[in-house]
């Protein structure tokens, strides 16, 4: 026979995969992309800086010549201006990585610095919010075996839904990567006339996907609350609960990039 204990150590069980699988989900929220074991970013951004160095020097040449025919240098100070550009664009570039470390880490510290509370996906709920005992145990404590039967929907959509933020958020940390590698090509920019738009929308990009970090953060922190006012004593509400939160870490991309950026109409 089955005993009401067992079953419980099967919820228990269920409840412990669940939060690891959050919990690494944290982790990866906080992973830098500077750390020293990511090697990828400072190989990759010595070919992208050699590239970036060349249109800075190209946007430096045509300003010069279309300045130079349309008459616009008339004393030093305008030619001083253009060579000043010039060498802060290329200093730009060339300290294009610790500037994205800075801006990293600036969102990151804060997300990182309330990960540490390790207080897990379902930590605030005992089993006997996802199950409870049956008055009449049945024939043979048959009835103990189907009441876990009945949770086990709730299980699966509880690990799905942490397995769907863990890809999310493995995939911002891709992004991340990418962005910073690729970094110093749209901070040339700064060195052509009419192209600082660029670098400006590159740079508020940037920031809306480390802010992303803190986003979803903030998120897993309110789970707990909203599930207890979505009726939390029950599966039905944590289950619902989650679903949203899934939801939640999937938009919270477009919720960092509203900041810096204006909604199109059809948002």
């Amino acid at each position: 026979m089955i005993e009401w204990e067992t079953v419980e150590g099967w919820v228990r069980t269920w409840l412990d995969m669940i939060n690891y699988t959050f919990d690494n989900a944290i982790q990866t929220l906080t992973v830098s992309p500077f750390d020293s074991s990511i090697t990828i970013i400072d190989t990759a951004m010595t070919a992208v800086e050699g590239v970036a160095l060349v249109l800075v020097s190209m946007f430096f040449a045509i300003q010069l010549c279309n300045d130079a025919m349309l008459l616009k240098i008339q004393s030093y100070e305008q030619v001083f201006k253009l060579f000043f550009k010039f060498i802060l664009a290329k200093v730009i570039v060339q300290n294009a990585r610790g500037l994205m470390g800075i801006l990293f880490n600036g969102f990151n510290s804060v997300a990182a610095s309330l990960g540490d509370s390790n207080y897990g996906f379902l930590s605030s709920f005992g089993t006997d919010a996802l199950i409870s005992q049956p008055l009449d145990a049945g024939f043979l404590n048959l009835n103990y075996l189907l009441k876990y039967i009945e949770t086990m929907p709730t299980f699966l959509i509880l690990m799905g839904a942490c397995w769907v933020i863990n890809l999310i958020l493995i995939g911002r940390l891709f992004e991340i990567i990418v962005y910073t590698v690729i970094s110093p090509i749209p901070l040339a920019t700064f060195a052509g006339e009419g192209w600082h738009d660029s670098a400006k929308a590159f740079i508020k990009s940037y920031a809306a996907v480390c802010l992303q970090g803190l986003v979803v953060i903030v998120m897993f922190y309110a789970f707990s609350q909203v599930a207890a006012l979505l009726g939390g004593t029950d599966t039905m509400g944590i289950t619902i609960t989650a679903l949203a939160l899934a939801l939640g870490v999937a938009k919270s991309g477009q919720w960092a990039c509203l900041l810096y950026t204006s909604p199109s109409p059809r948002d």
